[in-house]
């Protein structure tokens, strides 16, 4: 994902691996230093987008950062918009797409970076792909911070990976309900390792402030509705066999509640998505510590 974006960092060989992702305000990360004893996670605020830099330069700065690893971008950092597959040369399409997009993105295309991937599924007999773009002089402000502190950055990918890399491999269809704090939820359909579909729910972000009160007098019934839309969208119009379990990922205190509902209101099965060992009770940095897996895929895949 976006590897147009690694001709910007040094590479060196290190032990150490990483994930860090950006919220809106600040963001959170997650490191592994080769030792049981030696892997954490964390989160860290800023109260203004100016200091947005500032905050990364103090995590690399005080973490002692050395090794590799990736960027995860939430939905405030990025745009991601589905097109017909040009009719180009494969090695031709990533010069291509920002100009292809420059009237759907708001970016200028000189000050845009872009990248895309293929959809998994041909919809009405046509191949389409998912543009993915940023604002290079925004991007740049983290990049930049990285080569300050000599820190490997492999690359960068959006939140909708990193919250896949932490459902382990299944055949079936698996849809994920997931959200970091102070972000949208994201409903994202993933089979065999690939996301089918993925969107942002608006007028949810602020889930986890509600009672379960306020969650069972029509909160949870609107969520349940969104996700059998999605779900009605992935079978009849991707003509994809029925999603057949969800996995829940909400750092909000009133989790559990909402799986319970959730259940009730559906015909897949709902339960907690858990994280790997030793994450599992940082639920609220599930972004970076996919983007750690991320970089432990692209490895075993290289070797």
């Amino acid at each position: 994902m976006l590897n147009g974006l690694k001709t910007l960092f040094n590479k060196k060989s290190v032990d150490s691996k990483f994930g860090i992702a950006l919220r809106s305000q600040a963001g959170s990360y997650a490191l592994d230093k080769g030792e049981d004893t030696d892997i954490q996670a964390g989160e860290y605020f800023t109260e203004t987008s100016e200091s947005a830099g500032d905050w990364l330069d103090d995590l690399l700065s005080s973490h002692n950062f050395q090794g590799s690893g990736h960027l995860v971008l939430s939905a405030s950092h990025y745009y991601n918009v589905q097109i017909n597959k040009p009719d180009l040369p494969d090695n031709e399409i990533p010069s291509a797409i920002k100009w292809l997009v420059k009237d759907i993105v708001p970016i200028d295309p000189d000050e845009m970076i872009a990248d895309y991937y293929d959809s998994p599924v041909i919809v009405s007999g046509t191949q389409k792909i998912n543009v993915v773009c940023s604002h290079l002089t925004s991007l740049k402000k983290y990049t930049d911070s990285f080569k300050r502190y000599q820190v490997d950055l492999e690359g960068i990918i959006t939140d909708e990976f990193a919250f896949a890399n932490l459902l382990s491999h299944r055949k079936h269809s698996t849809l994920i309900i997931c959200q970091q704090p102070f972000e949208e939820v994201f409903l994202i359909i993933v089979k065999e390792g690939q996301i089918y579909f993925s969107r942002r729910l608006r007028g949810f972000s602020d889930v986890g402030g509600y009672s379960t009160e306020q969650l069972s007098k029509g909160i949870c019934d609107s969520l349940s509705l969104e996700v059998q839309k999605s779900m009605d969208y992935f079978e009849r119009i991707l003509k994809q066999t029925p999603v057949s379990e969800i996995k829940v990922l909400l750092p909000v205190k009133h989790e559990n509640f909402i799986i319970e509902n959730l259940d009730k209101n559906t015909n897949a099965q709902v339960s907690k998505l858990d994280l790997p060992s030793p994450f599992e009770q940082m639920r609220n940095c599930a972004a970076s510590v996919g983007g750690l897996i991320e970089f432990e895929r692209k490895g075993a895949e290289n070797d």
